[in-house]
């Protein structure tokens, strides 16, 4: 039968019951603002009652109640939108990181009125325009000197600027390694603690919210996937290798790629590298050994291709004193020798041969009918076939649209140029079964693998018919500069041009003083379209790569931008599922004080009836 006290249990239960209602209200108020709460709600539910159904059970009223108790507390939380959240959070962290990266750029770019590449160009040229107009004069002169050395500074300074932000983003790649490791390592950590708690039958709600707002913060710096699928281990994954597993985790490390100028690879502690696709890491890559990178290779191309171009036409002029064959700017070669010889492996011998610019011996047309059939081999199993109708600028396309480092054009002087892009400026083969590459421009002595140029071996210049130029040393950008000789004696500068008199090719008496034919020649050079296969001129290359910065910026500007609307909204969304109203928690408030309040009142009354049972009862 029911206890004549059950009254009091049922009331002590409703105030034991509401008091902790209370106190996860109270929980919610204080954690209204802490980053990363879910709202947490108790579900009532009804005491086991007093008589379950049963054979055995007196034949008494059943099922009489037995108060109230707390069935759980759970979070208010959508897993399936924290994952959307997760993943556009990690799309809108690589745009972030990426815009910043290029604005930085940018602020490089932005030229102080006066100072910077584009305009050290235009005063170098005009120089030797004005040095051309008064060869005899040594004002000009200097004026010419000081214009190449004012150019070489501002290449020189735009590549350290370029370079120092790759050495900073390296910087922050170790921090971002550093800070992944350390998020791995708290999340493991905390899984322990949660399964300890999930096998008492507890929610830990507050350590799930811990370990989310990790992964939250983890998923901004590189993708993850996520596996709540078994209920004894959270895995995090990154590209499909396990980060965390349960209470294990890997670390990432970095390791120095001599192969990339020294900069690091994240790889895994095993050492299979970690496959980043996406979230801050990645964009650092990206912008270190993509976007940066090839800022500094386009300005290392537009570097080596002004010092070509000065000194292969001032190496065939004379300056005052009747000196020549000096080149304006110093050239500074991998090669040993003049003829490109080097020592690829840096062994004690010499193993190859290091060419960048080969032109032609014969003067043609782009509209020139080739007349001939062959296949001209640039190496790697890249081959490029011309036919008797082709012109030359059907072949001169073809070439450049093969998918290699090779670009061809004719010049100014109607020889075909044939020069490599690639990384370290080296043309790696070159073959032609046919001509066209031999008696019809002038470029190697012989067809067929007999005549072929090939970088891996030396003494290679010999294969080659035509002027060329060694490839240079790594980054021409960072050490270009006016040749010493004439910093010290402007008269050498070679404004005149000369007379070839023993038949050699090379000019061996001077114009004469009065002459500023070379000097013209020179200051001619800006409105020659000799950069990438001939379709730029040196200017409008240099304001392509402001350009494309820019267009990047506005890209990746554009992406962050929309991004941050959409996780804003997804982040609403959250808000009004897991956040914490103050209005709804108040009203909760008074609600369960007056469950409280009520279960009190009840026991009062359960205990004047108690007392009139027992004390007035005589």
């Amino acid at each position: 039968m029911q206890s004549t006290f059950s009254g009091i249990e049922i009331g002590k239960k409703g105030i034991i019951t509401h008091q902790a209602a209370l106190g996860i209200t109270g929980h919610n108020l204080t954690n209204a603002e802490t980053e990363g709460y879910s709202r947490q709600k108790v579900t009532f539910q009804v005491f086991d009652p007093l008589y379950i159904p049963g054979l055995t059970r007196e034949l008494t009223a059943g099922q009489i109640g037995q108060g109230v108790k707390i069935e759980k507390i759970m979070r208010a939380r959508d897993l399936l939108l924290e994952d959307r959240i997760l993943s556009e959070k990690n799309i809108l962290a690589y745009w972030r990181s990426m815009s910043e990266w290029i604005r930085q750029v940018e602020l490089v770019h932005n030229e102080p009125s006066g100072y910077g590449v584009l305009n050290a160009l235009d005063r170098f040229w005009a120089s030797w325009q004005e040095l051309a107009n008064n060869p005899e004069e040594i004002a000009p002169r200097e004026a010419v000197r000081e214009s190449g050395e004012a150019l070489s500074e501002s290449i020189n300074h735009l590549y350290m600027a370029l370079k120092s932000i790759r050495d900073n983003i390296e910087q922050t790649i170790a921090v971002k390694v550093e800070e992944v490791n350390s998020l791995a390592q708290q999340i493991a950590k905390l899984n322990k603690e949660i399964l300890r708690s999930e096998s008492s039958g507890d929610n830990p709600n507050d350590l799930w919210d811990r370990r989310d707002l990790l992964v939250e913060k983890l998923s901004k710096l590189v993708n993850i996937s996520v596996s709540r699928s078994d209920s004894d281990e959270f895995i995090v994954y990154i590209g499909g290798k396990h980060l965390v597993q349960g209470k294990h985790f890997q670390k990432l490390l970095l390791v120095k790629n001599p192969q990339n100028e020294g900069y690091s690879n994240i790889l895994w502690d095993d050492g299979g590298v970690v496959d980043i696709r996406s979230g801050e890491l990645k964009a650092l890559l990206d912008a270190r050994d993509i976007e940066i990178k090839s800022q500094i290779h386009d300005l290392d191309v537009l570097a080596v291709t002004v010092m070509d171009a000065v000194n292969s036409t001032h190496r065939r002029g004379f300056g005052l004193n009747l000196k020549t064959g000096i080149d304006f700017f110093t050239e500074k070669s991998i090669a040993i020798d003049r003829n490109g010889n080097y020592d690829s492996n840096r062994d004690g011998f010499i193993d190859g041969t290091a060419i960048f610019r080969i032109s032609g011996t014969k003067k043609l047309s782009l509209d020139d009918v080739v007349g001939l059939t062959g296949t001209i081999i640039l190496g790697n199993g890249v081959t490029v076939q011309y036919t008797p109708t082709d012109t030359v600028e059907d072949v001169v396309k073809k070439v450049n649209n093969a998918g290699t480092d090779i670009r061809m054009y004719v010049n100014s002087d109607g020889k075909l140029v044939v020069k490599s892009y690639s990384e370290n400026f080296m043309i790696e083969h070159l073959e032609d079964s046919g001509d066209f590459l031999v008696q019809f421009s002038g470029i190697l002595n012989q067809s067929g693998p007999q005549g072929a140029f090939d970088r891996g071996n030396a003494g290679m210049s010999a294969m080659l018919a035509g002027d060329f130029m060694v490839a240079p040393s790594p980054h021409p950008s960072s050490w270009m500069g006016v040749n010493e000789v004439l910093k010290n004696e402007v008269e050498s500068i070679a404004a005149s041009t000369g007379t070839d008199t023993d038949g050699d090719g090379i000019p061996d008496l001077s114009s004469g003083a009065g002459n500023g034919d070379n000097a013209l020649k020179i200051a001619n050079v800006r409105f020659e379209h000799i950069m990438v296969g001939g379709k730029t001129t040196i200017n409008e290359f240099y304001q392509g790569i402001i350009s494309k910065t820019g267009l990047k910026g506005e890209t990746a500007g554009n992406a962050e931008k929309n991004l941050s609307m959409i996780v804003e909204n997804l982040e609403n969304l959250r808000k009004s599922i897991s956040g914490v109203s103050i209005d709804e928690e108040l009203v909760n408030l008074v609600k369960f004080q007056h469950g409280y309040a009520a279960a009190a009142r009840f026991i009062t009354e359960v205990n004047k009836m108690l007392d009139l049972l027992i004390n007035r009862m005589i």
